[in-house]
Parts: structure tokens; C-alpha cells; sequence
């Protein structure tokens, strides 16, 4: 859908990991966007996609941690797409809790930016099955426009402060939903610059989010974090997913979701080369590739160790993006049978709390 995108958009910081896979994000990250001037902080929590019916323990503990953000949030930020289906079974915890909730919603409708490429998609799609009566649930249909999609959500959780229409690639709405969500000065101008709401974008009788209702999203208390902090993760853990992006885009549809990365090490160096003061430091961080298995352990390899190689080259850089920093980055591979499976490898690879 788009949920880390989005976050790092609303950020301005490239914090947490994306890649065109599903499900890429596997723990609850929390990122703090802080704002001095109109003396607001919030603390976003980046959960896993929700997972209707998990197949191993791993995609289990993660659903965990959707649920468990959803009980301890003020505000429930659904990240829905224009081309998205619902599922509405009576056994749909997360859907039943968002609906019966008394925190304060905010539905976003990404990727309005791709409805051109499939405006036709409904019509061709009735023309092939003209002959077959439809019996669907309109709620559960795909829709093809953010006029249907707003219309969708607004019946599914119509106490909704707002639906808004984005694109997290084009960052299209996305400074009016950060504005809103800080409160800022005058958000209903910041609506008016979107043109012509969408009927449904707002609870019934109203045409805008009004100053007041952005203020009262949040509670009136201090800050939590300091001003300059922007996470609770420790830098291993953003090395470890840098390397997993790199390995998930280098890899592509080759390797199943079987990968984790371990880093081992993270020290920091003496240039010992470098006569400059202004010389960056130099981190050395050391990382195990898991796979499950000897023949995927070989695919991330590849041949004479072209592959591990060409990750370990594009890691290198990404690290140093991140950190600012020079990295000597060892990389080996490492099988781990079926790690998504046993709660004591799980806790080992930080998905259970070791508490």
C-alpha cells in the first residue's frame, strides 16, 4: 500500500526501508516528526501490512504488532489504495475494531496517480462477463476512482475525520494530510488548495477539517521525545534493513520471503589513512544473510559470488547514505532452517521481546 513510503514522505527523511514487495515492513518502527514552531510532536508507529490469515509464526508475531499498535495509538491512520478491496467476513478483527473504535481515524487513499492506466478496467471487465449476473457486495468491489473509493471508506467507517486522496510517489495532497496532522495554521485552506472535495472525503455535514478538530487529534500533554530524536530503533537495526531492501530489489521475485539479515557487528574505526580533521569516520559492520535452505542460500550467492557481491556493493552505499559515514561492510551467507517458524529463532532475530 505504501505505508513506509508515505511515512518517510511525511517525515521528509528516508527512515524506513520500501521496495515494490508487499510486506517488506516486519516490525513496528517508531519515527517521531517534531515540530517547534507549532509546538506539536507526533509519534507514528509503521506497522506490517495487516495479513488476513497468517501461514507461520513469523507473519503471526507481526499481526501482533499491527493489533498491538491499534490498541495503544490516539489516532488509527488507515493506508488504503484507490484500486483496493475489502475483505468484510464477520471474523475481520482489525476491520470490526476500526469500526466499533472510539480513537479517531484518518483513512488515506494512495496511488491516485496510476488511475489513467487503468481508467478502463471496469468497463472491459463487465464486457467479459456481461452474460454473468453480478451478485457482489459493492463494498468488496475493486474500485477504479477516488470519487468511488472516498464513497467505499466513507460507508465502511463513516465517524472518519477525513479521507484523503494522495500519492506517495508523486507526493500529490501529502503537505495538507502533514498539516493536519500538526495542527498547523488554517488546514481548511489547505483542503480548498486541493479544488472540489470529493463527496464522502468528510463526515456528514461537513465540507473541511476545521483548525479545531486538527488541534483536538492529539492530546495537550509535553513531549515524549527529545526534539532532535526521530526514532526509538538503534542503528544496527536500520543497517540490517538497508542490507534486507538491497537484497529484496537485487533479488527481485527470485527468493521468497525467507530472507532476514543479522548484522554481527557495528564498530567504529580510526582512519588511520586520513590526516584531515574533517575526515568521516569509518564504521566497520559485519552482517549474515539467513536463508532456510542450501539452494536459496546458493541463489543469494550466485555465481562464483557475483550476487552477494553486487549486494554487498549497493548495501555499501546505502549505508553510507544513511550513517555519513565511510563503511567496510562484510557480508556472508548463513542457513537457518525454517527461522519464521520457531519462537526461540524469532526472539533471536528480534521479532519476539526477549522480556
Amino acid at each position: 500500500m505504501g505505508k513506509s513510503t508515505l511515512l518517510n514522505e511525511l517525515l521528509d527523511q528516508e527512515l524506513c526501508i520500501t521496495t515494490p514487495r508487499p510486506q517488506t515492513t516486519r516490525h513496528a518502527i517508531m519515527a517521531v516528526l517534531t515540530s517547534e514552531e507549532y509546538q506539536t510532536q507526533l509519534a507514528f508507529i509503521d506497522t506490517p501490512g495487516v495479513i488476513e490469515s497468517p501461514s507461520y509464526k513469523l507473519q503471526s508475531t507481526m499481526m501482533e504488532a499491527v493489533k498491538g499498535s491499534l490498541n495503544s495509538a490516539e489516532v488509527i491512520m488507515v493506508l488504503t489504495d484507490v484500486f483496493s478491496t475489502v475483505p468484510l467476513s464477520e471474523d475481520d478483527a482489525i476491520l470490526t475494531k476500526l469500526q466499533k473504535t472510539t480513537q479517531k481515524v484518518i483513512v488515506v487513499v494512495n496511488k491516485i496517480d496510476l488511475l489513467d492506466k487503468v481508467k478502463n478496467f471496469n468497463t472491459t471487465a463487465a464486457a467479459a462477463n456481461s452474460s454473468t449476473p453480478v451478485t457482489e457486495n459493492p463494498l468488496t468491489v475493486r474500485t477504479t476512482s477516488i470519487t468511488e473509493a472516498v464513497a467505499k471508506w466513507r460507508v465502511l467507517l463513516p465517524n472518519a475525520v477525513a479521507i484523503i486522496p494522495v500519492s506517495c510517489a508523486t507526493k500529490q495532497n501529502i503537505p495538507t494530510l502533514r498539516k493536519m496532522l500538526l495542527a498547523e495554521p488554517d488546514v481548511p485552506a489547505a483542503f480548498r488548495d486541493l479544488g472540489r472535495p470529493v463527496p464522502g472525503m468528510f463526515r456528514a455535514g461537513q465540507t473541511t477539517v476545521t483548525d479545531s478538530e486538527a488541534r483536538d487529534l492529539l492530546p495537550v500533554a509535553p513531549p515524549l521525545y527529545p526534539f532532535d530524536q526521530m526514532t526509538d530503533r538503534t542503528e544496527r537495526f536500520f543497517a540490517s534493513e538497508i542490507i534486507r531492501s538491497v537484497l529484496f530489489k537485487t533479488l527481485g521475485k527470485e527468493l521468497p520471503y525467507c530472507c532476514e539479515v543479522a548484522v554481527t557487528g557495528f564498530t567504529e574505526l580510526d582512519d588511520s589513512t586520513s590526516s584531515s580533521k574533517n575526515a568521516k569516520k569509518v564504521r566497520h559492520l559485519s552482517a549474515n544473510i539467513v536463508v532456510e535452505r542450501e539452494s536459496q542460500k546458493g541463489i543469494v550467492v550466485g555465481k562464483k559470488g557475483a550476487k552477494v557481491k553486487e549486494v554487498g556493493i549497493s548495501s555499501r552505499q546505502k549505508l553510507e547514505e544513511f550513517f555519513q559515514d565511510r563503511i567496510h561492510l562484510d557480508l556472508s551467507v548463513k542457513v537457518d532452517k525454517d527461522w519464521r517458524k520457531d519462537d526461540k529463532k524469532l526472539k533471536r532475530y528480534g521479532y519476539i521481546n526477549k522480556d
